[in-house]
């Protein structure tokens, strides 16, 4: 079956291309799109229903009407001379106040937004707040809507901070926001430039490690492209198994799923990448698509196996009491079949079409290799068991 599979790949390579680019693009969107309508704002709600902070949630959910997907936070105001509040102040305070609960908070939209993007726009929840014993400072409790890890629920509060502070400012008084939401957001903000050059560091990482092993450029980009568009079209599948069978998803649950299909899947390429070098080494004369169906039909079912001990491993997450574990699993193990799919029928097939020119500009398939320092260590141990 899995020689059939992979045969099937390299005879119409660029039919299974095709079909992969579409669908995992498509299944890539729709992801991105819905994945926060299918994740829970937070992980209380995994928590089994004996423990104190879950009960406790319910009682507030079903007894004192707190949303489950709202995102609290608190505004400080003080006056910008930084002497105690007056009663005008508390007035002013409490006007402004009154119209920001009124006002209806528009959730900006960027530019490249599909209209799938669920819109976030709402009107804020404003308490009556409270006053410090020294009248330093007044905190006034908000309450926004959604899912705090959404970029739109995010933007909305962003939104929501501009025209407060700008509201409290032309009364005189100066602002600050915390807790919640809010913090949330600060977090976001602060870590944007650390998550931005860790992604390219990692990225150019694995390009340079693949560059130095293969002398090649293609051999170094396909297998994160490739990569690239599985993980998307799992990311997608996961997602909209979870709509469609009504569970949510742990807030970790995406990053974990890429975290896991960036090594798995980089793994099982390049696997196959060493096994095609060694068959084209081995036979000068046989084209690609012949190499790359003899080597996808041998470690097709190395990789299936490999793939199917992880499937079954996090598949027995599901039995687990905490909640979070027994989403997760079945998730990734969801994740990691669409990732072997792609072993099976993408990747096979990219071999098929690049032949040898995925090994340009190297020369080393016109040559034995040498053994190398790996090799030599092997044949000690050998010599020596």
């Amino acid at each position: 079956m899995i020689r059939a599979l992979t045969g099937c790949s390299t005879r119409h390579a660029w039919k299974v291309i095709a079909v992969w680019a579409v669908v995992g693009i498509a299944l890539a969107l729709l992801g991105q799109a819905f994945v926060y309508r299918a994740t829970e704002p937070g992980d209380a709600g995994f928590l089994p229903e004996s423990y104190d902070s879950a009960a406790a949630l319910r009682i507030a959910e079903q007894d004192f009407g707190v949303r489950p997907d709202a995102d609290p936070l608190t505004v400080l105001v003080a006056r910008t001379d930084g002497a105690a509040l007056t009663a005008a102040d508390e007035r002013r305070i409490g006007e402004v106040a009154g119209r920001l609960s009124r006002q209806r908070v528009v959730m900006p939209r960027a530019e490249d937004d599909t209209p799938l993007v669920q819109d976030h726009s709402q009107v804020p929840r404003i308490g009556a707040g409270a006053t410090a014993p020294e009248r330093a400072f007044r905190l006034i409790p908000v309450e926004l809507t959604g899912n705090p890890q959404d970029p739109g629920v995010q933007g909305t509060y962003r939104a929501f901070r501009e025209q407060a502070r700008g509201a409290f400012q032309e009364a005189g008084l100066r602002t600050g926001f915390t807790g919640g939401l809010a913090t949330t957001v600060d977090t976001a903000d602060a870590e944007e430039t650390r998550t931005m050059v860790v992604g390219l560091a990692m990225t150019g990482l694995i390009v340079l490690l693949h560059v130095l092993v293969f002398r090649s450029l293609a051999a170094a980009l396909l297998p994160l492209l490739t990569v690239t568009i599985v993980g998307g079209a799992a990311s997608g599948a996961v997602v909209g198994a979870a709509l469609l069978t009504g569970i949510d998803l742990a807030p970790s649950t995406p990053g974990l799923i890429n975290v896991v299909l960036i090594g798995i899947g980089i793994d099982y390429f390049l696997f196959l990448l060493f096994r095609f070098r060694e068959q084209l080494r081995a036979h000068p004369g046989q084209s690609g698509r012949e190499a790359a169906a003899e080597v996808a039909g041998r470690v097709g079912t190395a990789v299936t196996s490999a793939a199917l001990t992880i499937v079954a491993a996090f598949a027995t997450l599901g039995v687990a009491s905490f909640g979070q574990f027994r989403v997760l699993g079945p998730a990734i193990a969801v994740a990691v079949l669409v990732m072997l799919l792609g072993s099976l029928t993408l990747m096979p097939a990219l071999l098929a079409v690049t032949g040898r020119r995925m090994f340009w500009p190297s020369r080393s398939l016109r040559r034995a290799p040498r053994a190398g320092a790996a090799g030599r260590l092997g044949e000690l141990a050998a010599r020596r068991p």
